[in-house]
């Protein structure tokens, strides 16, 4: 019966995605438009909505683990509150200390709250299929406050469209201060698989009292559509920059939420048209929809080099077969794609754009159709060369363990079983 109503409920997620991708336009003729405008960037942002920031340059984090042992840190530095919103959370031993030292912040009198997707009612062990328990159970018997985001519940299997709203975004904000975003989550993948790696993965902390403000506010918008113990704004107090900071940038936060404030199309068409030279994409995996392709193709076409990097390893088989069914497409389109096998077999989690070494994005966006429509994402852009630099040094470091694709390895990963699990990853993955 639980296997006949799986095959039901993935029946039907299969065909509202065809119906969806059949029903798409191409984007090519307003690609042309925006690059024959030749707006700069900051009026392609103004025209689109996105609010801008100052910040200091970002401290980069690139691994789970060193992540999991920083994020230990802010939290023994708290004072007054941390708000954090993650799309998966669980209960693990690895995952533990974290819940732990919140817990005994709580204690000390420092407010925490907590946002966690219902998708991590779902997760299992790497490799293996054996399920881990989300940490709702466990946060309540610590005594930390959390809300679960548009649960799964069985209910919920009426209104589909509901049920795939998804919050995919990872943020801390920590004392109205210190403000971190990325691909990180509170899972037992992110922070421990492999252990002393976790997931090859960037999270970026900066100091923004406007983006801090910013995301405190989504933070208690979330939160209070899901709880019936409502939080203020104002009771999260913001604190100024150091005066002695003098290194800063400026920075453009996207928030998605589709349809209402559907912002990653914006982020995306804006790679495709302002990259004249080089193009870098590290994505975890991508799950391509035509429209997605025809953005690479409208770089292609200008004679823009564009590099794919994708991940040898995943956390089940399922995503790396989806994620590969359509590098034919990625490479007949023009690009180059790059496959990083880890040393320690850790799954490349990141995402990461950089146009001509200097135009940058670092989010929770991945580059397919759940990120640009369906899920919550929250993702920054930067106009720097000095962020650029970074990104592409590091970039340059994944490459030692990277190897290129060639036209028949690509064809080799088309069969059915691939078919079928990169049409369903486009609204389940």
């Amino acid at each position: 019966m639980e296997r006949e109503s799986f095959s039901r409920r993935t029946l039907v997620l299969i065909v509202f995605t065809v119906v969806f991708l059949l029903s798409s336009c191409s984007t090519t003729s307003y690609l042309n438009k925006l690059y024959l405008e030749q707006k700069s960037v900051s009026e392609m942002m103004d025209d689109a909505g996105i609010p801008s920031f100052e910040a200091t340059l970002p401290v980069f984090y690139n691994t789970g683990a060193e992540w999991n042992a920083h994020s230990l840190e802010l939290i023994q530095q708290a004072n007054d509150y941390i708000l954090i919103s993650t799309f998966l959370g669980v209960e693990n031993p690895h995952v533990f200390p974290v819940w732990k030292a919140l817990a005994d912040k709580v204690k000390q009198g420092v407010r925490v709250y907590v946002i966690i997707d219902s998708s991590s009612n779902f997760q299992m062990v790497p490799i293996v299929n054996e399920r881990i328990k989300a940490a709702y159970m466990q946060l309540h018997e610590l005594g930390i406050e959390f809300v679960e985001y548009n649960s799964l519940s069985t209910s919920n299997l009426f209104f589909l469209p509901n049920m795939l709203d998804r919050d995919h975004r990872k943020y801390w904000v920590v004392d109205g201060e210190i403000l971190a975003l990325g691909g990180v989550n509170v899972n037992h993948t992110s922070i421990a698989w492999p252990e002393g790696v976790g997931n090859i993965d960037t999270m970026i902390e900066f100091v923004s009292p406007g983006a801090t403000q910013f995301v405190i506010n989504t933070f208690v918008d979330t939160w209070n559509n899901y709880s019936v113990d409502t939080l203020k704004t104002e009771s999260f107090s913001v604190k100024g920059f150091d005066e002695s900071t003098s290194e800063r940038t400026f920075l453009w936060i996207f928030d998605h939420r589709w349809p209402k404030h559907s912002v990653v199309s914006d982020l995306f068409d804006l790679f495709s048209v302002y990259a004249n030279e080089e193009l870098w994409m590290v994505q975890g995996y991508t799950f391509l929809t035509n429209s997605l392709l025809e953005r690479i193709q409208f770089a292609t076409n200008r004679g823009v080099k564009v590099n794919i990097i994708l991940s040898e390893y995943s956390t089940q088989p399922k995503y790396e077969m989806a994620s590969r069914y359509r590098i034919v497409d990625l490479i007949k389109a023009g690009a180059t794609v790059y496959m990083y096998k880890s040393p320690d077999e850790a799954f490349l989690h990141a995402k990461m754009i950089v146009a001509d070494n200097t135009l940058v994005t670092i989010g929770s966006a991945n580059y397919n159709f759940r990120s640009q429509t369906l899920s919550r994402e929250l993702n920054v852009l930067y106009e720097d060369k000095r962020i650029a630099n970074t990104v592409t040094t590091y970039i340059q470091e994944l490459l030692q363990e990277c190897r290129v694709i060639t036209l028949e390895e690509a064809e080799s990963y088309r069969d059915i079983r691939s078919w079928f699990n990169h049409l369903l990853m486009q609204v389940w993955g």
